[in-house]
């Protein structure tokens, strides 16, 4: 497997605010539990498609997942910014993706987006470590990081933990489908963020610049 880079409250992200430590972060089954809304669903409510968007905004996200993203965001006192890995990042601008985390509650996501606030969205289909990969090796400037995903769109990314020299590992959060975030990912999260990076990885030149190619799906 490929090795990657060490270098070294809600306000608006800056250039100078970069080096905080990051979340990359799905949505689906991991704050979206498609019930009773999904991802379509909140591509209709912020293109004006849906009869109710507000309500649909409001509901997006399951209430568990979310209060354990907040708590995330306060024992990190507010100091984290956000990556956008989810299959969301596709089809919303960074404009909508801000409408849907504010209007679910979770507006400081949307004040701490990243500048580069997405993994690589490409025409071709990549795996998710792929994708993750390849904007560490462009952006990462040796912050502490954790990934939260799911069992299904996250699959490239089981088995990270059994390779102790991976930089991911101890750094991938996988959520069951249906489940989403809980209480019992707070440690290996709040650990992950915590942690300084160099301590398990060695340079970002080793990383892939682009992963490799497949069809592109609206995925989970």
């Amino acid at each position: 497997m490929s090795a990657m880079v060490s270098v070294g409250t809600m306000k608006t992200a800056t250039a100078e605010d970069d080096v905080l430590p990051i979340v990359f972060l799905d949505i689906d089954d991991v704050l979206c539990l498609n019930n009773p809304y999904g991802g379509f669903d909140a591509l209709e409510a912020v293109n004006g498609r849906h009869a109710d968007p507000d309500t649909v905004l409001r509901e997006i996200f399951a209430a568990e997942p979310k209060r354990v993203l907040e708590s995330v965001h306060k024992e990190m006192g507010g100091q984290l910014r956000y990556v956008i890995s989810s299959s969301w990042r596709q089809v919303f601008s960074r404009e909508q993706i801000e409408r849907v985390f504010r209007t679910a509650a979770v507006g400081f996501v949307a004040v701490g987006l990243h500048e580069k606030w997405e993994t690589p969205s490409r025409l071709w289909r990549t795996d998710r470590i792929e994708e993750i990969e390849s904007w560490l090796h462009h952006y990462h400037q040796g912050e502490p990081f954790v990934v939260l995903d799911d069992d299904y769109s996250g699959t490239s990314l089981t088995g990270i933990d059994e390779e102790l020299k991976h930089p991911l590992a101890a750094r991938v959060v996988l959520c069951p489908v249906g489940v989403g975030l809980t209480v019992e990912h707070l440690p290996i999260i709040l650990d992950a963020l915590r942690r300084p990076f160099a301590e398990n990885s060695k340079e970002r030149d080793d990383l892939p610049e682009s992963g490799r190619s497949g069809r592109n799906v609206w995925c989970r």
